[in-house]
């Protein structure tokens, strides 16, 4: 009885809530309601009366491109790694655009002085009117008058305003001298590792056309023995498989090497159809042996950015000064030899003045309080600063350094997991060969050897663009310069 009367409230709820949920405008349930068939009739709107014609022609087939001029011949050329740094150093835009930041920040320095010095200015003159009125009984005059000055002006004192923007204008041109470096830097790493990436993927290509090869061999071997009666299809079916996606990988490898081809070609700015031949395509693998502690130590000393907020620190400690000038008076001389005449040019009555004088603001109404209290905001800000990037800067220089450690570790194992691999695999070989061993043993040794040659390869790209990386972390100069020797 009870269970009846459970089933009767829980179908009158469900009415209810039906019920109520019906009564609701669509606003307020949340769900647009649409008409059956509007969503077929919109399609079939845009599809006959569409407000935009949309291009649905295949672009990328030959015949519907434009004709094209006659691409230059591919070039060929040989390559190492200095020649691509080099290049990459020599052409690079954005070491351009630094250097003439640098010359603007130059300017800026010469602009800022030229407060200091006195200053001459010329001036001329020249004037007509007329005085009386014929009707007033008085004779009408017509007057003209011509003048010429020369005017010296020279300030002596100003409360250290000129001299606090001359300082700051010399820390920020010392702060665009170090991203000139910077540049440079940046530019040695990414040509760097562009070229180490073009090897890796050469050398990961080899691996995969070896692989290829050795697959396409066993295959051979498979059906022969298929053919005699020797193994099952089962062998045959799994060797073209492994053969198929070996080939796939094949291919996969060789577009990344194109890309790697192409990459360096921008990075040293080389027309994109330039074939690049690497004089050597073996990893070198120099010595590895400053400590942590004299790397973080050259890094605090040398790094571009550590430098560049250090005198965006100075600066504006300078700019504080400068506010703090509006609390000094300022004083300035001057000198002028004048000419007037009442004829042109107005060279024939001279003379000549000199002028001293002392300007002191005795109240601004609270605006130089105002900018001591921004300048020296803006100081606390670039100490902040400076000490942010030390950190971010000693962070930086630890993870490089481990990572070489880790890719010098790996070296060494994936070394001798190469020797292992290759034996095994020729074992496998041979074991199938003479009916002891399986299909499934020789596709295993196979794979395990590309695995150990790819981790081989990529432990020595990683050993070496670490390298690089740690180099531009220490804050290495990557152009010699007579400063950077001392």
């Amino acid at each position: 009885m009870m269970k009846k009367r459970e089933y009767r409230l829980l179908g009158a709820a469900i009415m209810a809530m039906l019920t109520f949920s019906a009564a609701l405008p669509a606003e307020a349930s949340g769900v647009e309601i649409t008409k059956p068939g509007e969503a077929a009739e919109t399609v079939q709107k845009a599809l006959q009366q569409p407000v935009k014609q949309v291009n649905f022609e295949n672009m990328l087939l030959a015949d519907k491109l434009p004709a094209a001029s006659n691409p230059p011949e591919a070039e060929t050329l040989k390559i190492d790694l200095k020649g691509a740094v080099s290049t990459a150093i020599q052409n690079n835009r954005d070491i351009r655009i630094s250097e003439y930041a640098l010359t603007e920040a130059e300017a800026s320095v010469s602009e800022a002085a030229a407060a200091k010095n006195p200053s001459l200015a010329y001036t001329f003159s020249a004037g007509r009117s007329k005085s009386g009125s014929g009707t007033s009984g008085r004779v009408a005059s017509i007057q003209e008058s011509f003048g010429n000055g020369l005017n010296v002006t020279w300030p002596l004192w100003t409360g250290g305003r000129v001299e606090g923007l001359i300082n700051a204008a010399r820390y920020q041109r010392d702060a665009a001298e170090e991203a000139v470096y910077l540049s440079e830097a940046e530019t040695k790493l990414s040509a760097t590792s562009a070229y180490y990436q073009y090897l890796e993927a050469i050398n990961l290509e080899d691996v995969s056309r070896e692989s290829v090869e050795n697959l396409s061999s066993h295959l051979t071997n498979v059906q022969q023995q298929y053919n005699a009666g020797i193994v099952a299809k089962l062998d045959v079916l799994s060797s073209n498989v492994s053969l198929a996606n070996a080939k796939q990988e094949y291919i996969t490898a060789k577009n990344a090497k194109d890309v790697a081809e192409a990459n360096l070609n921008n990075i040293m700015r080389l027309p994109m159809s330039t074939k690049l031949i690497p004089i050597d395509t073996s990893f070198p693998e120099p010595e590895f042996t400053i400590t942590m502690d004299q790397a973080l130590a050259v890094a605090d000393q040398n790094r571009w950015e550590i430098l560049q907020a250090e005198y965006a620190y100075r600066a504006a400690k300078e700019q504080v000064k400068v506010a703090k000038s509006g609390y000094l008076p300022s004083v300035q001389v001057g000198g002028g030899y004048n000419w007037e005449d009442d004829d042109f040019p107005g060279f024939d009555h001279e003379g000549w003045s000199i002028t001293g004088g002392l300007s002191w603001s005795l109240w601004d109404g609270g605006a130089t309080d105002a900018k001591i209290k921004s300048a020296n905001a803006s100081m606390h800000s670039a100490e902040e600063t400076l000490q942010q990037v030390r950190e971010s800067v000693a962070l930086e220089v630890k993870q490089d350094y481990l990572n070489i450690l880790s890719a010098k570790e790996k070296i060494r194992a994936t070394e001798a997991a190469v020797d292992e691999a290759e034996e095994a695999y020729k074992i496998a070989t041979v074991r199938y060969k003479s009916g002891v061993g399986i299909n499934l043993d020789v596709l295993d040794a196979q794979y395990n050897l590309n695995s150990a040659r790819t981790n081989y390869i990529t432990a020595l790209y990683d050993y070496n663009v670490g390298l690089a990386t740690l180099e531009k972390a220490l804050g290495i100069p990557a152009v010699i310069r007579e400063e950077t020797q001392k």
